[in-house]
C-alpha cells in the first residue's frame, strides 16, 4: 500500500502508508506494558525487501499495512516489559490500534495482528531498544508510573 486515495464531490483525499504507520505506532506505545515498537526481521532472500526495510523509519519498519476489499489489515511488531501479561497487552494493542485508525481516518480495520518480538527487562532509565533513539520507547520508571495510574483507575 503506497497511498490510499478516496475521491468525492469536492476532490480527492490521499493518505500515505507513513501516516497510518505513525497512527499504529502511537496507539501501540500508549498501551501499558509496551516498551517500544520492534522491527520485523527482513527476508534476506529478497533484496528489494531488504532495501525497503532499510529506507523506512521505525514506525514503518515495525508495521505492515495492507488494504484489501475496503478494509485495512495491520501487522505490527513490539517489545514488551518483562512481567506483563502478554495476551492482555496484545489484546489492548489490537483494540487501541483499531480504534485509533477508525477514528482518525474513517477506514475500516479488518484485523490487527500483533507479534511480540522480545521482552525488555527493566534496567534503570535505558531505552528499551538499548540505544538512544526516537522510537517511542518508555523507560522503566515511565512504565511503572503508567501501570500504577492504570491500576488506580480500576
Amino acid at each position: 500500500m503506497e497511498n490510499l486515495e478516496s475521491k468525492g464531490v469536492l476532490g480527492s483525499f490521499k493518505l500515505s502508508e507513513n501516516v497510518i504507520s505513525t497512527i499504529v505506532a502511537t496507539a501501540t506505545t500508549e498501551v501499558p506494558g509496551v516498551a517500544c515498537m520492534a522491527s520485523f526481521e527482513p527476508n534476506f532472500k529478497n533484496i528489494s525487501a531488504i532495501k525497503n526495510i532499510l529506507n523506512r523509519d521505525i514506525a514503518q519498519k515495525s508495521t505492515n499495512i495492507k488494504f484489501s476489499e475496503g478494509a485495512l489489515s495491520v501487522d505490527l511488531c513490539v517489545k514488551v516489559f518483562f512481567g506483563t501479561n502478554l495476551k492482555e497487552v496484545a489484546h489492548k494493542i489490537q483494540e487501541n490500534v483499531k480504534e485509533a485508525i477508525q477514528n482518525m481516518t474513517g477506514l475500516v480495520v479488518a484485523n490487527v495482528n500483533v507479534t511480540i518480538a522480545g521482552l525488555f527487562i527493566e534496567n534503570d532509565d535505558e531505552c528499551a531498544c538499548d540505544k538512544d533513539c526516537d522510537c517511542g520507547c518508555k523507560s522503566a520508571d515511565q512504565e511503572a508510573t503508567e501501570l500504577k495510574q492504570e491500576e488506580g483507575k480500576e
